[in-house]
């Protein structure tokens, strides 16, 4: 489901061993009701730090309930499977608080989802350029197309040089959305 990174294994062992679990408990609560909008402040992470200590671990324990859920939504996990894969990282009690704050609130994170753009700049205009030079003699073993792809964000006209395997790669991913765009029509 996750890959558990170092980093990963180090949050789940401060949230296992130095977080209550009705702290826990509350901070999976106001995480689920506002995703995927993060509503945790600065001021509230300093309180808790206060209360637990470290805040740099405090606030990347936050971090990785927003990363869980994201996850968890994104792949629309069941409640259960989410317990199962948590439970021995963060201990059983952790995980259930979490696993009743995701069954609780799934409906409502996937529609606000579903309904929220991840982009907030949208491009205005779109061009595309593809020039493919040919040199002679020493320099002919040095062709290398490139495609130029200009891109007009509120204004700006931006360029974006592609290589071969970049812009194959790009062109992929365009399909991929494209793809999935079909797929919630």
């Amino acid at each position: 489901m996750i890959d558990v990174t170092p980093a990963l294994k180090e949050t789940f062992l401060f949230i296992r061993d130095t977080i209550p679990e009705d702290v826990f408990r509350k901070l999976c609560t106001k995480i689920a009701a506002s995703y995927p909008a993060q509503k945790v402040t600065k001021d509230e992470i300093s309180r808790l730090s206060s209360t637990l200590g470290n805040e740099d671990q405090c606030q990347r324990a936050v971090d990785t309930i927003y990363y869980l859920f994201n996850k968890v939504s994104y792949n629309t996990t069941k409640p259960s499977v989410v317990k199962s894969f948590l439970a021995p990282h963060i201990g059983d009690t952790h995980a259930d608080s979490f696993s009743e704050s995701w069954g609780e609130n799934a409906v409502q994170i996937v529609s606000r989802l579903k309904t929220t753009s991840s982009i907030n700049k949208t491009a205005a205009k779109l061009a595309w350029d593809s020039s493919v030079s040919i040199s002679s003699g020493e320099c002919a073993k040095l062709r290398d197309p490139e495609a130029v792809l200009q891109v007009e964000v509120e204004g700006k006209l931006k360029n974006v040089l592609f290589d071969f395997e970049s812009l194959t790669r790009f062109y992929l991913e365009l399909e991929r959305i494209q793809s999935s765009i079909d797929n919630l029509a």
